[in-house]
């Protein structure tokens, strides 16, 4: 299930200016690109302090540390390890070490090589191991090692390549100057970059390159395509890239581009962004990213347009993403395959305005449909409730028709009609289905596809309103084809089940089949009913209708939860239809115990509800070993022919795009 965990601090930022001005900050922390799924080092380059690098496991600590002088800016670095082979097939692991820095207009590019083995990065005489430095022209805004060399993208438009020693290899000018967006990504063994530069009167250039992994003997990168874009506020927008496709916030409209040819594909709107929040935004997987809008951090799937999940940092004022590791491999139902995480710069609530710097671990689910079911962006922000179907055509649309076309559409019912003879019925329940069920032609006690012409939901309601205004004891037939139908009228739902209470199988018949029925009043009947099989229906019912956080909000909202009937129901059922629904009860419970806490519970139902999960967990386990066993012996054996074939046979997956095929 997707999730984001509570974050936790590696290290505290110094107290400067730029690092905790929540507009400038993400530009004063730069981030190595070596962070990956799995990393267990991180190296951050803070403005006005140091280069420092971290370990994040068992507990977060400081490893090495690059002191740099309080006037200079850290506008890029990275970090890569090099194996050097010496005599007698042994090797030595070392970490190469790159950092711009920005004082006024002085622009320098910075290597330090060290012993990855070592304990110290200094060395006897207190300085750094294999320092080298380097002017340059202008602002260095993205430094990648890459191929044993060092690619820097400097503000001016210049693409520069350099050994280790600092020496120039190669030299490339993109002919448009104030770079702002630079990204290195692979795709099918090779790698790309882009370049995003700002132009005059809202337009941006957008450049892709391929960078060659063989000998620099050649030109080492290779421009494919060049395309302008037009109103594309490159300063206002925010940006960010995954499998082939260009993410760019403006306002709350999140527009979506394919590469190569940077094609808009999808505008859609996020509805809880506003101008005046702070906001950055990361990929963490395919058609996933993190959206942070002040402290609340948000889990989007862009591909079904959802929210998988939200957090509110209460600790924090804000929290800004600043590098995320991202799942290039499509993900799936592979626990270990979905978890990432990411780094972030929080801002605290109190006066000193202290800031530091957190981590936050991420699952981010499966990668299919069900993750995103009931999870809209158009629900967000509104209260648990279901929405009624509405008639295609209106009751004025309907009288304009021909006779042709009303014959097509169905009878043309005279509602208004209808509803003074149901009224003339008085509290005569015979006579009331007389008319109810001969005047609009039903042929059965409940809802069919013939009946899909009553659709006036006015009159449904009144009709409705009237049945519960006269009859109290014994309800008309004609309430039972009412709680059957989808045009049920919602302003009729409320406190419906405690009036059908007393009548089963109406009650029965509302539970499995009246739509919109408030979520309270169904978690109020499933806590206080004490039948088996109408808790399962109730059950089934919350689940299906309600996303996991509906529910787990509305509990919480209750002012006195009583779960005892519900957890016996669970335990000492021995239905076979209930057993067979375990999985969605379990689930159901563990949303209450989520939203409750199991400190509410006494001992004893605390100790019975253990050996319970005990229980399902044995039952699981067996299962899944079961599968196992099942899974091998359909499994074809390694080296029969068939395996071969197989082998033989199978292709390698197309790229998302292929350069011989663009327009360079």
């Amino acid at each position: 299930m997707p999730s984001i965990s509570q974050p936790f601090r590696l290290a505290i930022l110094p107290r400067l200016t730029s690092l905790t001005d929540t507009s400038v900050q993400t530009n004063h922390i730069q981030v190595a690109d070596d962070l990956f799924p799995a990393s267990n080092k991180i190296t951050i380059g803070i403005s006005e302090s140091a280069i420092s690098q971290y370990i994040l496991n068992p507990t977060p600590k400081l490893v090495f540390s690059i002191p740099i002088p309080s006037t200079n800016v850290v506008t890029a670095c990275d970090i890569a390890q090099l194996e050097e082979n010496l005599e007698q097939d042994k090797r030595k692991l070392q970490e190469i070490w790159c950092y711009a820095l920005k004082a006024g207009k002085n622009y320098t590019l910075n290597v330090v090589i060290n012993d990855a083995d070592s304990e110290s990065i200094l060395n006897s005489s207190g300085e750094l191991n294999g320092s080298k430095k380097l002017r340059l022209k202008d602002e260095v805004v993205n430094l990648k090692i890459q191929n044993e060399t060092i690619v820097a993208v400097l503000k001016c438009g210049l693409i520069l390549t350099y050994d280790y020693d600092l020496k120039l290899l190669h030299s490339m000018d993109v002919l448009y100057g104030n770079v702002t967006v630079v990204n290195h990504f692979k795709e099918k063994e090779k790698t790309f970059m882009f370049v995003m530069c700002s132009l005059e009167e809202s337009k941006v250039c957008f450049k892709l390159f391929e960078l060659y992994t063989q000998e620099l003997t050649s030109v080492p990168i290779m421009e494919l395509s060049s395309i302008i874009l037009e109103d594309f506020e490159l300063i206002k927008s925010k940006i960010c890239y995954q499998s082939g496709r260009l993410y760019r916030l403006i306002g709350d409209q999140m527009l979506t581009y394919s590469l190569p040819h940077c094609q808009l594909l999808q505008k859609v709107q996020i509805p809880m962004v506003s101008e005046s929040q702070v906001i950055s935004m990361n990929p963490v997987s395919p058609n996933r990213i993190l959206l942070t809008l002040d402290n609340i951090i948000y889990l989007l799937d862009l591909m079904h347009n959802s929210i998988l999940f939200q957090r509110e940092l209460t600790h924090v004022k804000s929290f800004q993403i600043l590098k995320s590791a991202v799942i290039n491999s499509q993900i799936g139902s592979n626990a270990s395959n979905n978890k990432t995480i990411a780094i972030g710069v929080a801002n605290k609530q109190d006066s000193n305005s202290t800031c530091s710097l957190e981590m936050i671990n991420v699952d981010v689910g499966t990668g299919t449909v069900k993750d995103s079911l009931g999870k809209s962006f158009q629900i967000f922000n509104q209260s648990a409730k279901s929405y009624a179907l509405e008639p295609l055509l209106t009751n004025e649309e309907l009288s304009s028709l021909n006779d042709d076309e009303r014959s097509r559409q169905g009878n043309n019912f005279d509602f208004d009609d209808i509803y003074r003879q149901l009224v003339k019925c008085g509290k005569s329940a015979s006579s009331f289905d007389d008319v109810f069920l001969n005047e609009l032609k039903i042929r059965r006690e409940h809802y069919t596809e013939e009946d899909r012409y009553i659709c006036d939901q006015e009159f449904l309601s009144k009709v409705v309103n009237l049945i519960f205004e006269n009859f109290q004891k014994e309800y008309p037939k004609s309430l039972t084809f009412l709680l059957t139908h989808p045009l049920f009228p919602v302003d009729c739902t409320r406190k419906l089940l405690s009036r059908l209470s007393e009548h089963p199988r109406l009650f029965k018949q509302a539970i499995v089949t009246c739509p919109n029925l408030p979520l309270k009043e169904l978690l109020f009947e499933l806590f206080s009913i004490q039948n088996g099989e109408l808790s399962l229906d109730i059950s089934l019912r919350i689940l299906q209708d309600y996303t996991t956080d509906m529910i787990r909000d509305e509990i919480k909202k209750l002012s006195k939860i009583e779960i005892q009937n519900f957890i016996d129901f669970l335990i000492n059922s021995k239905d076979t239809e209930i057993v067979s629904n375990g999985r969605q009860l379990f689930q159901l419970l563990s949303l209450i115990l989520d939203s409750i806490g199991l400190l509410t519970l006494e001992g004893s139902m605390l100790a019975r509800l253990s050996e319970y999960i005990d229980q399902q967990v044995v039952i699981a386990e067996r299962n899944t070993n079961s599968w196992y066993l099942l899974d091998d012996r359909q499994a074809p054996r390694v080296g029969t022919f068939a395996s071969n074939s197989f082998a033989k046979v199978q292709k390698e997956p197309a790229p998302r795009y292929s350069v011989e095929y663009l327009d360079i």
